[in-house]
């Protein structure tokens, strides 16, 4: 088409030159014929006008080069049309893909295969970047480009990368995101975040999300999001703890943090931003043999300490391996015993692990707060000394050993849980029940059964402070 045609029939659903005479006639057919009077929630097919568009674009620029170099002697470089920065764009994102234009045919094809395939039988991943680069290609000089989640279509691999690259391809537009994706809003580095908290008869309530040195960004945005309380928890987002929680708490945001140090340093941050969010937060970390000391400190913070060493325990307490032992058509009172007899032998026979673990843990909580006050190099060798001083490993050792033996010569199963703190403890239980007993738990936790199974965990777990 002609190549302001092209433009006017992309921008309002009309090719007819006279729009180009009245503002006023622009508006109406952009309002009518683009948007068919519902701006807000019309279907549009721009990817054939748009196409269009871009291969009008290319002819007129290759006519009008030809015309100049006819009439001149030197040679000068062709310019670059908006399906050469396409081209460019999209073989970057996909490398192993090739885009090729030839005239006014526009085709794909897989790197390592010699056959290509025409750009409509683009997959959706390839039809969208390659869709979403022209549309913001074609966006007027200083224009705004508003984009209703950028992720759709998208592996998140590569979602940072293409609007990077198209970003930087039109330095002169501001780019507005609107996204649930908290991964994509955080990768927007240099941008101006905005909360959406509600919208209500036509009434937004918003705020600027301020830079804090509290939080990283990402934990921050999905913090503020929430409109559950927030529970803290150790592990990733494929991690036991997030899966099990999750379920034990739904009426709760759980985010994982990582570390048990990450849990506590997110539950202080959390407090001290009262002024960005209206909510509540707790914390829940592993046992992993804290003193009653340390499980005070953590409790006054708002953060509970599993009664188990870590949350694999879980599978091994009373409750649940009756449970187990019922489904599997096991009479409980055989077969709990004998778990609970190869459980003290395992702890047994890696009591000096056991027993240097919990030492170590003690001696680390207790250097924990060395050098918080005082200043200089006289005043830090002074509290690196009374540290030091205060920390004896041979009677820590002699401590927990006395607590291991005690454990194991009284039969006392709970404290075994909590002191063991070595993984694969619930193999234990799966020798005798002769099945992959972790496994198994995952699954019955993925099931209908799971309601019994939580029942047992919460009841020993209690409610999130």
């Amino acid at each position: 088409m002609d190549l302001d045609e092209a433009q006017l029939r992309l921008f309002t659903g009309h090719h007819d030159k006279d729009l180009l005479t009245s503002d006023a006639l622009f508006k109406h057919f952009r309002a009518n014929n683009r948007w068919g009077k519902s701006p807000e929630t019309a279907l549009l097919n721009d990817f054939e006008p748009l196409v269009t568009l871009m291969v009008s674009e290319r002819l007129t620029v290759a006519e009008q080069y030809l015309k100049r170099m006819q009439n001149q002697k030197e040679y000068t470089s062709p310019p670059t049309t908006r399906l050469d920065t396409v081209k460019e764009i999209w073989e970057m994102i996909l490398p192993a893909r090739e885009l090729l234009i030839t005239g006014t045919k526009i085709e794909a094809r897989n790197r390592t295969e010699t056959v290509p395939y025409h750009a409509r039988e683009m997959s959706d991943g390839e039809r969208s970047i390659f869709h979403l680069i022209g549309e913001a290609l074609s966006v007027p000089q200083e224009g705004v480009f508003v984009v209703d989640e950028p992720e759709l279509h998208l592996h998140r691999a590569i979602q940072a990368r293409l609007w990077d690259a198209i970003e930087t391809a039109r330095p002169d537009c501001t780019f507005v995101y609107i996204t649930h994706d908290l991964e994509f809003a955080a990768s927007r580095k240099d941008a101006t975040k905005i909360w959406l908290r509600e919208y209500q008869s036509d009434i937004w309530d918003w705020e600027v999300v301020p830079e804090t040195e509290f939080l990283p960004e990402p934990l921050l945005l999905e913090v503020i999001g929430s409109r559950r309380p927030i529970l803290f928890v150790e592990g990733d987002h494929s991690s036991l703890d997030y899966f099990i929680y999750g379920q034990l708490f739904p009426k709760h945001t759980v985010i994982p943090c990582g570390s048990c140090e990450t849990v506590v340093h997110s539950s202080q941050s959390f407090r001290k931003m009262k002024e960005l969010h209206h909510n509540t937060c707790s914390g829940l970390v592993d046992n992993d043999g804290r003193t009653e000391t340390d499980i005070k400190f953590l409790n006054g913070l708002g953060i509970a300490v599993l009664p188990v060493a870590l949350i694999e325990n879980l599978f091994l307490i009373e409750s649940v391996l009756v449970l187990a032992s019922e489904k599997l058509g096991h009479i409980p009172g055989d077969s709990l015993p004998k778990v609970k007899e190869r459980v003290f032998a395992t702890l047994k026979r890696n009591s000096v692990s056991v027993i240097s673990n919990l030492t170590r843990q003690e001696i680390e909580s207790s250097l924990r707060n060395f050098g918080k006050s005082g200043n200089g190099a006289d005043e830090l060798l002074r509290a690196f000394k009374n540290a030091s001083e205060s920390i004896d490993p041979l009677a820590l050792y002699a401590k927990w050993e006395r607590e291991i033996t005690r454990t194991v010569e009284e039969k006392d199963y709970s404290a075994a849980l909590r002191y063991y703190k070595i993984k694969g403890l619930s193999s234990e239980a799966g020798s005798i029940l002769g099945v992959k007993y972790h496994d198994l738990i995952i699954r019955w936790l993925r099931s209908s059964d799971r309601a019994a199974f939580l029942k047992a965990f919460q009841t020993l777990i209690g409610e999130p402070s």
